[in-house]
């Protein structure tokens, strides 16, 4: 079993090199002419600085389209860029890289803009690079963007505390006056404004006088899922239950699983977070010449992982993924016991040895899979063991395999 993971392991990533993903969109060159075809939406962290494009879908000659190309382009109800030269501010928002100087350090570059929110009246804007995510306004009288400045800084003095200079909230204030659109309760939610995107479209749509756009594309989804679990204890260090004849049992149980994903960029859902609640009941047993141990145990395993689709075709995705399991483990029936003979027979006995499991510990689950038709995701899974108890000597090991269906729920 471990032999045949670790081959899909290295299969799987082959399968999704080069994939493209084409979606329908457009272009619009330096001269302003509109080009229709496909481009190719690649999910990423930072703010793309060229794209891939064709006319036709089945067509064998794209074209990769820098800054330079064209001053726009737009994928179909997924996402949008246009070109614009911007001051860029270079503070960092590491704690680490922060100081009690205020950092107004800035470069002036040409970069594709994502459209957040446009509207009559202002149209925000994001950008995103190794550095930080900002946030560009543009007025409809303005010719260009302007940053939404946020700054953080430690205040000189015994505090040390970490002041947040509110500009941006300033900005759209005065945006906000200039539109008419200031209001007592407008300029209390200004106060308190974070410097997050979800907040700013917020406030644009109210400076636009717009109803703020929904996204049909949902950030996050339910899944619930049945497992087969195969597992065996593993004995190390100095015990006869680590001998090389000791022989450790493998047992089949139920495991019942659920949980949510939240995507990175759900309109593609590629690349995301995956927290997930399992329960299975097991039993245990080694047993060599020299001794043995069985228990039962019940686990409950809260799982965080990364899952990344490593081909994500509409009907067929295939996908592997790595996490951390915090194990909760009640033992039951817990038998440890060594062989001893009897002084005046040469009769085998069995004698009692202490063992105490730990409650807590923690595993590395690692799963392959597909999903098919959106809806169905079938599943391999090995958790790299760790040790279960706290003795410096031996250690006792849960090793566990996985085999199961996922019911992914939500529209799709």
């Amino acid at each position: 079993m471990k032999r045949i993971f670790l081959f899909l392991m290295m299969v799987i990533p082959v399968i999704g090199i080069a994939q493209s993903n084409f979606q329908k969109g457009y272009l619009v060159t330096n001269g302003g002419d509109t080009l229709k075809g496909y481009i190719d939406y690649r999910e990423g962290l930072k703010n793309p600085t060229s794209f891939v494009f064709k006319t036709e879908l089945n067509s064998a000659a794209p074209k990769t389209y820098t800054l330079k190309d064209c001053i726009a382009w737009y994928i179909d109800d997924m996402v949008s860029y246009q070109r614009f030269l911007v001051d860029i501010s270079l503070g960092s928002v590491e704690i680490s890289k922060i100081s009690s100087l205020v950092d107004t350090a800035s470069r002036r570059d040409t970069v594709f803009l994502q459209v957040l929110q446009s509207g009559p009246n202002v149209t925000l804007y994001a950008y995103v690079d190794h550095i930080k995510t900002r946030f560009y306004i543009l007025d409809k009288t303005d010719i260009l963007p302007t940053e939404l400045v946020m700054q953080l800084y430690y205040r000189d003095d015994e505090s040390g505390k970490l002041i947040t200079n509110l500009r941006y909230a300033r900005q759209l204030l005065s945006l906000m006056q200039k539109y008419d659109k200031l209001t007592p309760p407008n300029e209390r939610r200004l106060s308190t404004l974070k410097y997050k995107e979800d907040e700013l479209i917020k406030v644009v749509a109210l400076i636009n006088g717009q109803e703020r756009l929904k996204s049909k594309y949902k950030q996050f989804r339910w899944f619930a899922g049945l497992s087969l679990d195969m597992a065996n204890t593993k004995f190390r260090g100095e015990t006869p239950l680590a001998s090389s004849d000791a022989k450790s049992k493998t047992s089949f149980s139920p495991m019942f699983s659920g949980g949510v994903d939240l995507f990175v960029n759900p309109a593609i859902r590629r690349l995301l977070f995956r927290v997930e609640m399992a329960f299975v009941k097991s039993n245990s047993e080694v047993s060599s010449p020299a001794g043995g141990n069985s228990f039962d145990q019940l686990n409950f395993i809260l799982g965080p992982s990364i899952l990344y689709h490593v081909y994500n075709a509409d009907h067929l995705k295939v996908f592997v993924s790595v996490g951390a399991g915090l194990n909760y483990s009640k033992v039951n029936n817990l038998v440890n016991f060594k062989y001893e003979k009897e002084i005046l027979t040469d009769d085998m006995r069995k004698v009692a040895v202490p063992l105490e499991l730990e409650k807590f510990y923690l595993t590395i689950p690692i799963n392959v899979g597909v999903v098919l038709n959106k809806r169905i995701e079938l599943l391999a899974g090995y958790s790299v063991p760790t040790s279960m108890t706290s003795y410096v000597y031996y250690s006792a090991e849960r090793q566990r395999f996985r085999v199961g269906l996922n019911y992914l729920f939500g529209k799709h």
